[in-house]
């Protein structure tokens, strides 16, 4: 409308009006996606791909992704016989993600047949004919046995940490049972499948660390790097870190504090080591073991749970508590690891030593 500004006039469409445009430009982007799959085909048919036109070449020219320019050449490679489904990308009857998921379909071998029926379902399902379709070799298995992969890494600021796996189809299968049948272990919360999972990645893990039964198991021994005068004036917020790892805040703190061996290090702002202290069991093995004979179990009202019986402390070291066997009390490996030290939780001092109680603080709500 005349006069008025963009916002002003999107005020005025419906919701309905709105959608429709993100449609009507959706169908001019595969319009042109289309005329560079031609172009490319062009290319292709002069036998130009030797010269510079591979994937990681076509990405860096058109400053995109490699899997958009993936998916361009995959297009451009296994549609030129196929005018029809060209025409529809063009004339926006189908997306481009169609239409690469097609192309993608007809590389693995699908018949006519199947090709014609992909037509007729949504994008996954194209996917999922290809996955039917597709013949896995005695080479492909030997190739993802080769390109068998785990890489961690953390965050650019080094408050969190990324696992990224890769692995053949037996061995992922293993992993995921694993996963799975360790998450079903633990309280059903709330947390999603995802969530229940990364803690069991973590239980196994820390089974393997302490190389005892899950059910004496006492944490490994960790280093810890401070900044004396930064953690002070933020209150651990900063100035925290574990060595060769990512940087910690208060609550992390207070669970190496009551969990296995820690080793604390006096560092300098830029890192440089003043001073180690020695290497200490937070908790002394004799009162560990006089802790956990004497709960018998997790001490959570109702928990029945036995999986990495730990000893934590009621009062937190870092507001005072001691390591006094009536400032300890046994909890399993989820309400100790997950419910207290990740959610916040903390057990009413008041509540009976065989029926204690979790409590959340004003900041720290359940989530």
């Amino acid at each position: 409308m005349f006069g008025m500004t963009a916002d002003e006039f999107l005020d005025h469409l419906s919701g309905r009006d709105l959608m429709r445009q993100v449609k009507d430009l959706e169908r001019q982007i595969s319009g042109l996606r289309a005329r560079q799959v031609c172009l490319l085909r062009e290319i292709r048919r002069r036998n130009l791909w030797s010269a510079g036109y591979t994937v990681p070449g076509l990405a860096s020219e058109l400053d995109i992704s490699a899997g958009t320019a993936r998916a361009l050449v995959d297009t451009a490679h296994r549609m030129p016989e196929l005018p029809d489904e060209i025409t529809a990308l063009e004339d926006g009857s189908w997306s481009f993600d169609r239409a690469t998921a097609v192309a993608r379909l007809i590389a693995v071998g699908a018949d006519d047949q199947t090709v014609a029926a992909a037509s007729e379902t949504d994008i996954a399902g194209v996917d999922r004919m290809r996955a039917n379709v597709r013949r896995i070799t005695c080479r492909d298995e030997d190739r993802a046995h080769q390109d068998r992969t785990v890489r961690s890494w953390p965050s650019l600021d080094e408050s969190v940490g990324f696992i990224h796996a890769q692995l053949g189809g037996y061995e992922w299968t293993v992993v995921n049972r694993a996963l799975d049948d360790r998450a079903d272990r633990f309280p059903n919360d709330g947390s999603t499948r995802e969530q229940r999972r990364a803690d069991a990645l973590v239980a196994i893990a820390q089974d393997s660390l302490d190389g005892t039964r899950p059910e004496g198991a006492t944490g490994p021994i960790v280093t810890v790097t401070i900044d004396g005068t930064r953690a002070a004036d933020t209150n651990g917020e900063a100035g925290v870190w574990l060595m060769g790892g990512p940087r910690i805040g208060p609550d992390t703190l207070d669970r190496i504090l009551c969990e296995g061996s820690v080793e604390l290090l006096l560092a300098t702002s830029h890192g440089r080591p003043l001073a180690i202290g020695p290497t200490t069991r937070v908790v002394p093995p004799k009162v560990r073991r006089f802790v956990l004979a004497r709960d018998g179990g997790c001490t959570i009202d109702g928990c029945t749970s036995r999986y990495r019986l730990e000893v934590h402390h009621i009062i937190p070291r870092s507001q005072g508590g001691t390591n006094d066997v009536e400032n300890l009390t046994t909890l399993c490996w989820w309400h100790h690891h997950v419910a207290v030290h990740r959610q916040g939780a903390q057990i009413d001092p008041g509540s009976p030593p065989g029926r204690r109680q979790l409590v959340h603080t004003a900041t720290r709500a359940p989530p």
